[in-house]
């Protein structure tokens, strides 16, 4: 009797683990996505580097809010002249090719807000020019990315963050626009290229976590 109660008990068990072993294998793609809504408005509008979908969607953000000033960190100083020629406005873009990870991208976005509420500073504030900059009012700063970026850098943002002046808003690009769907991301495995993005991006993830 006692055997068969452990029998039971040791299937149940397993039958539980394999259960919530495969719940969090299916959704390791989905938990990587950090997104909030989008606020009413923007005041800064930060691109990570990699693919160009991010500048595309980010580009629709700067349309949305004349008064936005969009960081690039991208490779390429030719994005911007690209940016010029389909008529945007280039004096509130800034070009930032010096960043190699996401952990310096991150920090260099921190610094940079820093300097811009910095009173001391010899460089006019840009925002207070603008009548944007206000104490009582924190800056709105879109962070831009694919999906499966914005959970690391989230991480980055938790550890290495330094204003609190500012929110921070998660705005990965849409589900589609890199070519893969929701969908996609909830069958993540059946898919060579996701699939082999997916476990890089935990491997990147992790070895954040694991440097701070």
């Amino acid at each position: 009797m006692k055997n068969k109660k452990a029998i039971v008990f040791i299937s149940c068990f397993l039958i539980v683990l394999a259960a919530t072993a495969w719940f969090v294998f299916k959704n390791l793609a989905l938990w990587l996505v950090v997104s909030d809504p989008m606020p009413k408005s923007l005041d800064v509008i930060f691109t990570f580097g990699g693919d160009e979908t991010r500048v595309t969607y980010s580009k629709s953000l700067f349309l949305q809010n004349p008064l936005a000033e969009w960081v690039i960190s991208h490779d390429n100083k030719k994005v911007v002249h690209t940016l010029a020629k389909q008529g945007l406005d280039t004096s509130r873009i800034i070009l930032v090719d010096t960043c190699k990870t996401t952990v310096a991208e991150v920090a260099f976005i921190s610094d940079w807000l820093g300097n811009a509420f910095n009173e001391s500073a010899s460089q006019p504030n840009v925002f207070a020019l603008r009548g944007v900059f206000s104490k009582a009012t924190p800056l709105r700063v879109g962070l831009v990315s694919s999906p499966f970026h914005m959970r690391r850098i989230n991480l980055a943002v938790s550890r290495i963050r330094k204003n609190s002046a500012c929110v921070f808003y998660y705005l990965p690009a849409p589900f589609g626009l890199d070519g893969f769907s929701r969908q996609d991301y909830k069958t993540w495995w059946n898919n060579k290229y996701l699939r082999q993005t997916i476990y890089l991006e935990y491997f990147k993830f992790f070895k954040v976590l694991l440097n701070f």
